[in-house]
């Protein structure tokens, strides 16, 4: 620690906390620990950083709400950096055929963002309502529903790439697919700008309460969770597949899948990343066994 200290401690506006616990930082709630958090305070104290890490190959990762991923078991040897305070930004301006141009932060909730839709009346993302991600974990994953996802109202994109050099894309540049968005690795998403239609914000509240309200009645938000485990595979959606399985409520240690949904895991309280992983494996293993079909993860199972 002392050695990751040194190599960091002339670096100005970026807070530095050692040894973190990684609880608050993924929606599973699963406990472990990073090794070093980064806080930077603007883009320029980032891409000094992503210098500086690039040059001593300190190995690094970016994460928003972790709210699709299983973190390690132990101490993540990772300087984790957040961008809620360099990146959680948020602007609009009106286009003509009642358009919106709306740019969001890579380190702002959606939840805000949603916020924001409902209180002005901009419509497009009423279906992600209820997805606890940042602007730029919702990006990186292409987040969505049956009802749309992020890439179908994005305009740009832009990034830092481990040189600290900033960079702008075009939604058609990029490949966007099922529960993905093809940017280069590695790489730091700042924000996008948004294409949004003004609509009435009444009509924008409605939708979004309808909207969650039937992802309260069939997913299982009361437990932490990282939502849907495995991506649909053509054959079938993923939970009838394993419900016909016979798995829900199957348990190994403090994760269980879900009674509810049968693509969910949930921490039942003492969950370790290592049940959740173990869990993982089973259900893919029974799924293959009974119908021949292999399921993909659709959370990112972070290596340590």
């Amino acid at each position: 620690m002392t050695h990751w200290y040194e190599l960091f401690s002339d670096l100005e506006d970026i807070t530095f906390s050692w040894d973190v616990p990684l609880e608050r930082f993924n929606t599973f709630r699963l406990k472990g620990r990073v090794r070093c958090l980064a806080v930077p305070e603007t883009a320029e104290a980032l891409a000094r950083l992503l210098r500086r890490l690039r040059k001593t190959s300190v190995p690094w990762v970016v994460l928003g709400r972790g709210s699709n991923v299983v973190i390690p078991s132990g101490t993540w040897e990772r300087v984790l950096i957040v961008l809620d305070r360099c990146a959680g930004n948020l602007w609009w301006e009106r286009e003509e055929g009642g358009r919106v141009r709306v740019g969001a932060g890579a380190g702002l909730r959606l939840s805000r963002l949603l916020g924001a839709c409902a209180r002005y009346g901009w419509s497009g993302l009423e279906g992600l309502v209820g997805i606890p991600a940042s602007v730029g974990g919702a990006l990186v994953m292409n987040a969505g529903t049956r009802r749309g996802s992020l890439a179908d109202v994005l305009e740009t994109v832009s990034y830092m790439d481990a040189g600290g050099a900033v960079h702008r894309r075009r939604c058609e540049e990029l490949e966007a697919g099922y529960r993905h968005m093809e940017l280069p690795d590695p790489c730091v998403v700042l924000g996008a700008v948004l294409d949004l239609r003004a609509d009435d914000p009444a009509r924008v509240q409605d939708r979004m309460r309808r909207f969650l309200k039937e992802r309260k009645a069939t997913q299982p938000l009361d437990l932490p969770s990282a939502g849907c485990i495995f991506k649909n595979p053509p054959e079938a959606p993923a939970g009838a597949l394993i419900d016909r399985a016979g798995l829900k409520g199957f348990r190994i240690g403090g994760a269980q899948v879900s009674p509810v949904h049968a693509n969910w895991i949930v921490n039942c309280g003492d969950a370790a990343p290592e049940d959740v992983k173990a869990l993982i494996r089973h259900v893919k293993a029974v799924v293959r066994e009974r119908f021949g079909v292999i399921l993909e993860e659709e959370v990112r199972v972070l290596e340590p």
